[in-house]
């Protein structure tokens, strides 16, 4: 779902996602976690740089299954600080901090804090 202004331009968008109901064979996700060396990487990131996030997505219950509709989204709070990929790739932009969000399909997500030096 996209919102927009008077002149048509996107204000803003909601995110699609896939939650499957309690009581049968199929679950959800209960975080996403991302590893710590990585995390402390971003928070120290010069301007001009990449890094690789690898968020993973970690199910309720190890007898669940989780019915993948699709892999986990990344979202940049500011892309004039940093940008993200599809595939989890941060570019350091400018100055400043800023936060990085992987998303799993049911909602839930990691906040990762991005510091541009």
């Amino acid at each position: 779902m996209v919102a927009l202004d008077r002149n048509n331009t996107v204000v803003s968008t909601s995110k699609v996602i896939h939650v499957a109901t309690k009581g049968g064979k199929v679950g959800n996700h209960k975080k996403v976690t991302v590893k710590k060396s990585v995390i402390k990487k971003a928070k120290k990131l010069k301007k001009g740089k990449s890094l690789k996030l690898k968020a993973k997505a970690v199910p309720q219950a190890k007898k669940l299954k989780v019915r993948k509709h699709r892999a986990v989204l990344y979202e940049s709070s500011d892309i004039n600080i940093a940008t993200v990929s599809k595939k989890g790739v941060v570019k350091a932009k400018n100055k400043g901090t800023c936060y990085i969000y992987a998303y799993a399909q049911n909602g839930v997500y990691k906040k990762i804090k991005v510091t541009v030096k």
